[in-house]
């Protein structure tokens, strides 16, 4: 009989400890759902609607076999050569730095790597190989062939990176918030682990999110559960930190010029470990890193414009990523002066 009532009062505490978790998790939701009610960018320069986007006599809509995006000419050209530009996990071909880039003087492509009906629906097992057709459309359709830079941002930059490391076509590559391994791939209607890319028909080797530590993992989820902004640094270091060296991005091997830029507040992944990372393996690789900025400084020079939450979820003060933003737009545009004279 004594052991039923233990038995009876152990269970009502756990019954109004769960009572209570219910209540807390539910009080957080409401009070950060109205603090932090944006957690997603209503803004066109950022979407992966290709139909959002103007096209005109200099600016025209392209496609191909896996091929889709914009083709830039610029009014007067003044340098040689070839800009190709990425967007990141978002699935935007970054088309305003295309633009502005143009308005400088360059021919420049502005690309979709996945996400379009003629390309990989998600951001997993998408083929580097598809870098092919475009040196393809720049021989057939450019003004000249060369030099090719390539810039990407955050998961565009880990695409652009890979595509050096594996050996395609390109003779220098721009990273914005740059990773020094390749990761899962972001494909959440499936609950396998994919890698994020494919070379040659086969899996880039990744740092699988399951080898990230239960801590980790647990914060995340946590989060998500109460509707406070996510960071992801501690998931994307674990992952790292538990997996081997294949998954890492090797640019030992390029001979071209690589252009890193990080933050050391990056609360997304840690670019600013991934920037240095990468400057060590080659005198050809020059890194940048700044305090106090985020992972996003490259879209947003003013964190005050960013949708409340963003700060927490991306990270850098306002002046950070405003002194960051600054420094790397004078810095690229330098280094592409060089490469395209």
């Amino acid at each position: 009989m004594k052991t039923l009532k233990a038995f009876g009062k152990i269970l009502l505490w756990v019954l109004a400890a769960m009572l209570v978790l219910v209540l807390v998790v539910f009080g957080l939701r409401a009070y950060n759902g109205h603090k932090y009610p944006i957690t997603s960018l209503n803004d066109e320069s950022f979407s992966d609607d290709k139909s959002s986007y103007a096209t005109s006599d200099r600016i025209a809509a392209i496609e191909g076999k896996y091929l889709n995006g914009f083709h830039f000419r610029p009014e007067e050209k003044k340098h040689k050569g070839v800009i190709v530009v990425y967007g990141g996990s978002e699935g935007s071909p970054d088309y305003d730095r295309a633009s502005a880039l143009a308005d400088d003087g360059y021919e420049v492509l502005s690309l979709f790597f996945f996400g379009q009906p003629n390309q990989a629906r998600s951001l997993a097992n998408v083929p580097l190989d598809q870098f092919d057709e475009v040196r393809e459309y720049i021989k057939e359709n450019a003004e000249d062939e060369g030099p090719v830079t390539v810039i990407g941002t955050s998961k565009g930059a880990e695409f652009a990176e890979l595509l050096a490391a594996k050996g395609f076509a390109v003779d220098n590559v721009v990273a914005f918030a740059p990773g020094h391994y390749s990761y899962s791939g972001l494909d959440f209607s499936s609950s396998e682990d994919l890698p994020s890319f494919t070379s040659r028909g086969k899996p880039v080797e990744w740092a699988s999110f399951r080898k990230a530590s239960i801590t980790a993992g647990a914060k995340v989820m946590w989060d998500m559960a109460t509707k406070y902004p996510v960071s992801y640094r501690s998931t994307y270091e674990s992952a790292a930190e538990n997996s081997d060296d294949s998954a890492r991005i090797n640019l030992g091997n390029f001979d071209g010029n690589v252009l890193l830029f990080g933050g050391e507040d990056d609360q997304m992944w840690q670019s600013d470990v991934a920037a240095r990372a990468l400057a060590e393996q080659g005198g050809n690789i020059e890194a940048h890193v700044y305090p106090r900025a985020g992972h996003i400084f490259a879209y947003f020079p003013n964190s005050e414009e960013m949708p409340n939450g963003w700060q927490i979820m991306f990270g850098g003060t306002a002046e950070g990523n405003r002194a960051a933003h600054e420094d790397t737009e004078r810095i690229l545009r330098e280094r592409l002066a060089q490469w395209h004279s």
